[in-house]
């Protein structure tokens, strides 16, 4: 019996899990080698050469990394098309190729050629998964917060599953199709994270996914460049619970208004989590622990247990309740979410404590938009006690027509919450210091640059000048095209260098 038939008659007034787990004799599916039959069958190709039965090792876009029995679909992007590799995909041992474009008639492996290679790309995805109906998909996605909540999810169900997990930034029209991709007939549950830029996007994967259990995490001010309002990012979430089937569940943050409002539209299964007073999983009697974490009661259903979070600031607590809610919609017990969940340790550049010589920096690099900027000036704020604090803050992107008040804001409430030094780095960071100055910082505390390498010299400027010293607190964030880690290894690097330190502690 396939997870879809085991969902129905589920009640949502006491809350049944769903059991993701095979049962006993159903059969495996094949190997997952691919015909040139199963190609035209999920692409409605056309075929030049070759016959049916020609068979695949894998599918690859990348002539680079191609294996020799590859299938080679010929993406085209902004910058590049993979019609102009080719013949590199051939002489790396390619033995097929997905074409938008003929441009020679004398190729010797067998040629689709399809209207459209990235729709294709999205059509042999959707059928691999088809292939497999016994496999759950979570779906997740969010203006902030998403990647560590599957980071968690995956982490708290692979001890009970063989999981497949959105790697990096594989979250797009190209991320989510290749993840899906490498499925094999060992996996039981795939994680996947959804990204977007534009209306479409979501709704393009959720087809291509067919999730089990879906979640909007938080609908924020990101990427307005996009959408225009907060309404319209709204409008592009929400296309994840528009396209899941009757029979999927969604786990509802209540302490999100706007996705309390958007799930109410919809009669599928549902289970809430949150602080909110009426979340089904619920986090009480929350302790902020400074540099050890967050303490909290995990409450859900009619049981509870006492966890130790090892990220640090409140908005973590919210992550934790999303993966909790969802491993839980998933089958696991109370006890086991509890215990994984005091297991997870901080993820790469998300608020990730590093120490140079005494100072202490949050590295806090992955991305931004003005939610996330609050969240870990907030969480530095209380960290820093009465220690000097400075916060290096680059420029959030995409913000459209609310590029300039999003950053005088984030520099009003650096000024606010008292930071003693405040660096701004990108196009906007006038209009951060602008903020700060209106916020009642001096000249003196304050300056803003295009340059990183202008922000560096500043923060080791501070340093030599003994501005902030061992015990001190460094902010370092911004969005992903900043690359503000830079300003973080040059910290360290100089800071050995220069001052004749030998280690970072």
């Amino acid at each position: 019996m396939g997870l879809t038939q085991r969902k129905e008659g589920l009640s949502t007034s006491s809350v049944k899990p769903v059991s993701l787990s095979k049962s006993p004799g159903v059969p495996t599916n094949n190997d997952f080698s691919w015909k040139v039959r199963q190609i035209l069958k999920a692409t409605g190709g056309r075929l030049y050469g070759g016959t049916k039965e020609v068979e695949f090792k894998g599918i690859s876009i990348d002539s680079r990394t191609l294996k020799k029995g590859d299938l080679f679909l010929a993406l085209a992007g902004d910058n590049f098309d993979g019609h102009d590799f080719i013949e590199e995909a051939l002489s790396s041992g390619a033995a097929g190729l997905v074409l938008s474009k003929l441009r020679r008639s004398d190729i010797e492996v067998p040629v689709i050629k399809v209207a459209d290679t990235l729709t294709a790309l999205g059509q042999l995805a959707a059928y691999r998964r088809q292939l497999m109906p016994d496999l759950g998909v979570v779906a997740l996605t969010g203006s902030s917060g998403k990647t560590t909540v599957k980071e968690v999810c995956s982490h708290i169900l692979m001890e009970e599953f063989q999981v497949l997990k959105t790697e990096g930034n594989f979250n797009n029209l190209v991320g989510l199709p290749l993840t899906l991709l490498k499925l094999d007939k060992c996996h039981e549950l795939a994680v996947l994270e959804m990204g977007m830029n534009h209306s479409g996007e979501i709704r393009k994967m959720t087809g291509i996914a067919d999730p089990d259990i879906a979640c909007i995490h938080n609908i924020q001010e990101a990427h307005l460049a996009g959408f225009g309002t907060i309404e319209g990012v709204g409008s592009a979430k929400e296309e994840l619970f528009e396209g899941c089937s009757a029979t999927a569940r969604f786990c509802i943050n209540l302490d999100d208004e706007r996705v309390r409002s958007i799930a109410r539209k919809y009669p599928q299964r549902q289970v809430s989590y949150g602080r909110h007073r009426k979340a089904e999983v619920r986090a009480k009697h929350v302790r902020n622990l400074g540099e050890e974490g967050m303490a909290f009661t995990l409450h859900i259903g009619g049981e509870k247990r006492r966890v130790h979070l090892k990220f640090l600031g409140e908005h973590s607590i919210s992550n934790a309740l999303a993966a909790a809610a969802i491993a839980y919609v998933a089958g696991l017990r109370i006890d086991q979410i509890a215990i994984r969940l005091g297991q997870c340790l901080p993820f790469f550049r998300r608020f990730q404590l590093e120490r140079v010589r005494g100072l202490r920096i949050a590295n806090d690099c992955y991305n931004a938009n003005p939610s996330s900027m609050f969240a870990a000036l907030d969480t530095l704020y209380f960290l820093k006690a009465d220690r000097k604090s400075v916060a290096v803050l680059g420029d959030m992107m995409e913000l459209g027509g609310a590029t300039d008040h999003a950053h005088l804001r984030l520099g009003e409430k650096v000024a606010c919450l008292g930071f003693d030094f405040l660096i701004a780095v990108g196009d906007f960071s006038g209009k951060t210091v602008q903020g700060a100055l209106n916020g009642g910082m001096s000249m003196k505390q304050v300056c803003f640059t295009d340059s990183s390498g202008e922000a560096l010299a500043r923060l080791i400027n501070l340093y030599r000048t003994g501005e902030i010293a061992a015990g001190d607190w460094i902010l370092v964030k911004g969005s992903r095209g900043m690359k503000m880690e830079t300003i973080v290894e040059g910290f360290q690097e100089q800071l050995t260098a220069a001052l004749g330190i030998t280690n970072y502690e």
